[in-house]
């Protein structure tokens, strides 16, 4: 049976990862390692400077399943040195949107980056949620549709496989998709949020500072963020994670070195 990997940045007690493993459980031998914390916006930080602990957690339709006090790349180099190689990688399912080259900020896209590295078919996938009504570790979200769409694409991959080319797919679901959503695919979108510093003062008078977001309201067509936030589809965003640009070498040659 294929060996799949399920990990997430919101922590293995978050209802996502749960709706993920119930999604694929079978279609091959499930593997899950996430964090035991919520770890958002971790990006492809390590643990180098400590050791890591791990603690075996009961995950219903897993085989085995490990919550590590550490980051989800560090779950996923964890899980590689474990239970050695996987045929399908799954990061999520994520509560809030991954969108935009700014997927590089996000545990969930950066743990199915890494996976991707170890040429693992990766797939990272994002359930839109309404914030205001969402409770810690997902209680009260629907992930029905989600875990229908991720289903029927793991299924695709694994049968399928990837075009040359693609490392991993993006995939972000509206709130209010169906099973009949359209999936459009698209390329990401430049940015989605403009950070900024906003300072405040504590009682005793002393500055401190919050990253904060403003977000991009306004999105090119084709992009991901069009597709979710004005066509409300499916967007699938094919990701290759050589980052090399597809230039001339010798037209960038003749900028730098006079030729």
């Amino acid at each position: 049976m294929p060996r799949i990997l399920i990990t997430n940045d919101d922590g293995i007690y978050s209802k996502g990862i749960r709706a993920a493993v119930e999604a694929v459980q079978d279609l091959g031998e499930v593997y899950v390692v996430a964090p035991l914390f919520q770890r958002s916006a971790s990006g492809r930080a390590m643990t180098l400077h400590r050791p890591l602990r791990a603690k075996l957690v009961d995950v219903p339709g897993a085989k085995v399943a490990y919550g590590l006090d550490g980051m989800p790349v560090d779950c996923v180099i964890f899980a590689l040195a474990r239970f050695s190689d996987f045929d399908l990688a799954i990061s999520g399912i994520n509560l809030g949107e991954n969108l935009s080259t700014e997927i590089t900020v996000s545990g969930t896209a950066s743990a199915a980056i890494e996976t991707a590295t170890h040429g693992i078919p990766s797939i990272a996938v994002s359930l839109e949620v309404d914030w205001r009504k969402t409770l810690s570790e997902g209680e009260g979200i629907d992930f029905s549709v989600a875990s229908h769409f991720l289903r029927r694409i793991a299924k695709a991959v694994l049968e399928r496989g990837f075009p040359d080319g693609v490392d991993m797919l993006n995939v972000n679901v509206p709130r209010d998709a169906t099973p009949e959503t359209e999936i459009a695919i698209t390329r990401l979108a430049r940015r989605r949020y403009r950070p900024t510093i906003e300072e405040r003062l504590d009682p005793r008078g002393h500055p401190y500072y919050w990253i904060v977001g403003r977000k991009c309201e306004k999105f090119e067509p084709g992009t991901d963020a069009y597709a979710l936030k004005v066509e409300r589809k499916v967007s699938v965003t094919p990701v290759n994670i050589d980052m090399t640009a597809k230039i001339d070498f010798e037209e960038l040659g003749g900028i730098l070195l006079g030729k």
